[in-house]
């Protein structure tokens, strides 16, 4: 299974968090994700002006786990999976477990920080669907349980200040700081929504968060920041960085048509020697040697040797850069392989996509059509391989399986936009000279096919953007 989230992750980038699901019980799962970007001619994006290393360059692609799944109601439970390995991991430290158990300790409270962040955002998302009127009620149980989750954590801090020295606490403390930012990032969000309600559970769970945080010294937004809460935002970056980094998967990149690369150069200075080589034995043999019309064929022969090494050695690595990957990239945890991911890049003619890639883009409009107005289309071709059984050995937990954040920087399709708003004239009847601005547009169409075995899916995001960034995305319904 492949499932597919987009979102604007800022104002030039685009992000596709793409999660590869491997079923249980099989070996080996293969999944194929291909991806055409249909772009506008007058943007003037093409081979020519972007290449397929300017696309590299411009595309971020990450392999992380996927964060374990647990209700809020039960992750606030004590007897939940995630606070039982906390508590023996901290036992442990707090009875002098030795540097080995102050490790364990770190990677658990990584990974019960990951947590928490998933459940409380998956149930804020579930308070914020609820309508207006009727969200006082599961809001206060969402404060009650997101306080009850911070009491059993922090309810640990006392054996760790027992245990030996060494940074346990430390590890402790990034945990909580870490869970108490996501905590006032949904309850703000949550009363945001609510507007200003009378006095509840979720605004005094608000000033115990505040007041607890001062406290313990962590950083904390200021309406008068003299820096503008930079300290803040950059704290909060190195912390999300600190305990998402368990999730994270070690990768080894390198190409992947080195070998077939050589061959086929090879192949080409082989070509071009012949033909010089016919050439000069040609003339040798009816001007004979140190001649005037010798030396001539001999310059000549040579100029189109390497012409046609050139033209050869061009027309091999279009070839090879369309029927194989451009990049093998390894995912390995210590001596584990847990399988590889192959990515290729091409233009493609817009004919040459299939029937199912031209009914999912949908391109109808006379308008563009009748002028014979093309597109640009580029291909991006991802083909995942992954070991179930490896997967599941990666952590206590039950792992679902992992995600592929893969972020697209537009900034150079947007180089040769015209200005993001033009003026425009109101007639409003009565010949005033009233004029107002308008936003000048472009849209970028992405159409995804997501394969796996003998299932296949076609999906389309319109993304609508200026010359000042990226304004929405949205999925295409047929």
């Amino acid at each position: 299974m492949i499932d597919i989230k987009p979102k604007i992750h800022d104002n030039n980038t685009l992000e596709f968090k793409v999660g590869y699901i491997p079923e249980d019980g099989v070996t080996y799962n293969d999944f194929y994700m291909n991806t055409w970007i249909y772009i506008p001619e007058v943007l003037d994006v093409n081979r020519h002006t972007y290449s397929k290393d300017a696309f590299y360059c411009d595309t971020i692609s990450h392999l992380r786990l996927i964060t374990p799944s647990y209700p809020l109601a039960e992750l606030a439970s004590e007897h939940s999976l995630p606070q039982q390995r906390i508590k023996e991991a901290c036992r442990a430290v707090a009875t002098g477990g030795g540097e080995q158990a102050v490790k364990q300790f770190e990677r658990e409270v990584k990974m019960y920080a990951s947590i928490v962040k998933s459940s409380v955002r998956d149930a804020c998302k579930a308070v914020m669907r609820t309508n207006r009127k009727e969200m006082m009620h599961p809001s206060e149980t969402f404060a009650s349980q997101v306080s009850d989750l911070l009491t059993h954590y922090r309810s640990l801090r006392a054996q760790l200040s027992n245990a030996p020295k060494g940074d346990s606490l430390t590890y402790f403390n990034y945990g909580d700081e870490f869970i108490s930012n996501v905590v006032e990032q949904h309850l703000a969000r949550i009363i945001n929504q609510l507007g200003a309600p009378p006095a509840c559970i979720v605004q005094q769970l608000l000033k115990q968060e505040n007041d607890y945080r001062r406290q313990m010294g962590y950083q904390c937004v200021e309406k008068q920041s003299g820096d503008h809460n930079r300290q803040f935002v950059y704290r909060a970056g190195q912390l999300k960085k600190y305990i998402e980094s368990n999730l994270y998967l070690p990768t080894h990149k390198r190409s992947n048509t080195v070998f077939l690369e050589q061959v086929a150069f090879s192949f080409a200075a082989g070509i071009s020697m012949v033909f010089a080589t016919v050439v000069s034995f040609a003339f040798q043999q009816t001007y004979g040697n140190f001649t005037l019309p010798f030396f001539i064929a001999l310059v000549i022969s040579y100029m189109f040797k390497d012409r046609i090494k050139d033209l050869i050695r061009n027309y091999f690595a279009n070839r090879l850069g369309s029927r194989f990957y451009d990049y093998l990239i390894t995912i390995r945890v210590n001596a584990h392989k847990i399988g590889w991911v192959k990515e290729g890049f091409d233009y493609v003619s817009p004919g040459d996509v299939s029937r199912h890639v031209k009914a999912t883009r949908a391109r109808k409009s006379p308008l563009v059509i009748n002028r014979g107005v093309d597109e640009q289309v580029i291909q991006y071709r991802k083909y995942v391989h992954l070991k179930r059984k490896r997967v599941d050995e990666l952590s206590a937990y039950p792992l679902t399986g992992i995600n592929n954040i893969v972020r697209f920087n537009l900034s150079a399709f947007m180089r040769k936009m015209d200005n993001p708003q033009v003026p425009l004239f109101v007639n409003d009847g009565t010949a005033s000279p009233n004029t107002v601005m308008g936003d000048k547009v472009y849209y970028l169409n992405f159409v995804i096919q997501c394969k796996y075995k003998n299932h296949s899916e076609y999906k389309r995001y319109r993304v609508c953007l200026c010359r000042d960034g990226i304004k929405s995305i949205h999925e295409m319904k047929r």
